[in-house]
């Protein structure tokens, strides 16, 4: 079920709230101080933390004043009165007022997706996938619209329906975009620590940033290493950020007889009490022989982001 723009839930960490209120965080800030617009809730860590219901009043608040309106006056009016005082105005409602219809717009944005992947126009594919990041929120962005979209890019690529140049193209948009998602999040004090990399050979990375991000939305301090990382190499980052977990993008080659060896070392190398979790096509082709190693094989973000909560629970 989508979330309305009424929920109180808080969930948007302040650059993401400017990024869908089109305010700066230094108009957010100067907004709460002086006029208390908004009451975001703090975090353990102290991070500032924006429900759906406050982003569609600084959306009101942000319209409203730029037609003259002080802020001063409308600081202390409902959500309710700010969109009266907006039809009065004859002022179109902002995007993303209503739950989503059927997932009707995150449909609109992956057929826009895809379309600027045939035309090969990387600066409408960008603009596209930032546009749905911040209208629907990152986590309904990564499930509905850059999951299927990379899921129909590959496989246009494999049918022969989209070109390498195509493909070459929405992979380099695509890590570009997931990669400003991860940087948008603040670190707060506390939070459970993750390590995000792909194991040796494993050169296919967008799987491993889908879930660095949508560890960062839940809440964790995500340490994203890349691609064909050495097994050495991540077990010694895991040991110097003190990671509570580890979790492994494994796509292809399915049929790699080297990732089992890669993985008893993995988990040899770990504190027993560090989960190891694996995603992607080949981490669930072979699900029987990594779960007997210890490593928790998970089918979609979902099930990542259950896994994740999960161990947060077992921390506390």
């Amino acid at each position: 079920m989508q979330p309305t723009d009424t929920d109180t839930t808080p969930r948007h960490p302040v650059r993401m709230a400017a990024l869908r209120t089109g305010l700066s965080p230094h108009t957010l800030r100067a907004w709460e101080r002086r006029y208390q617009v908004v009451a975001p809730i703090r975090s353990e860590g102290g991070q500032r933390l924006y429900s759906d219901r406050d982003v569609q009043r600084l959306k009101l608040l942000r319209r409203l004043t730029e037609r003259g309106h002080s802020i001063a006056r409308l600081a202390k009016s409902s959500l309710e009165e700010l969109q009266r005082t907006a039809r009065d105005h004859e002022l179109p409602e902002p995007r993303g007022t209503k739950p989503l219809a059927d997932g009707g717009e995150a449909e609109e944005f992956r057929s826009a997706a895809l379309e600027a992947v045939r035309k090969l126009d990387g600066g409408d594919l960008q603009a596209v996938l930032e546009r749905a990041a911040v209208t629907l929120g990152v986590p309904d962005f990564l499930d509905q619209v850059a999951g299927p979209c990379l899921q129909a890019i590959g496989q246009g690529w494999s049918e022969g329906s989209l070109s390498i140049g195509q493909e070459h193209l929405a992979s380099a948009v695509f890590r570009r975009v997931l990669g400003w998602i991860l940087r948008v999040y603040e670190v707060k004090n506390g939070a459970p620590r993750l390590v995000v990399a792909t194991p040796p050979r494993h050169i296919h990375e967008l799987g491993a940033m889908l879930a660095a991000d949508a560890a960062a939305a839940e809440g964790w301090d995500v340490t994203y290493l890349g691609a064909d990382l050495p097994i050495a190499e991540i077990l010694a980052s895991a040991r110097q950020v003190g990671a509570n977990a580890v979790a492994l993008s494994v796509v292809y080659p399915k049929a790699d007889a080297s990732l089992i060896i890669d993985l008893e070392q993995l988990r040899r190398g770990l504190d027993p009490r560090i989960a190891v979790l694996a995603g992607g096509a080949a981490a669930v082709e072979d699900r029987e022989r990594l779960g007997a190693l210890g490593t928790h094989v998970v089918d979609s973000l979902g099930e990542f982001r259950l896994a994740l909560s999960r161990v947060s629970q077992s921390l506390s």
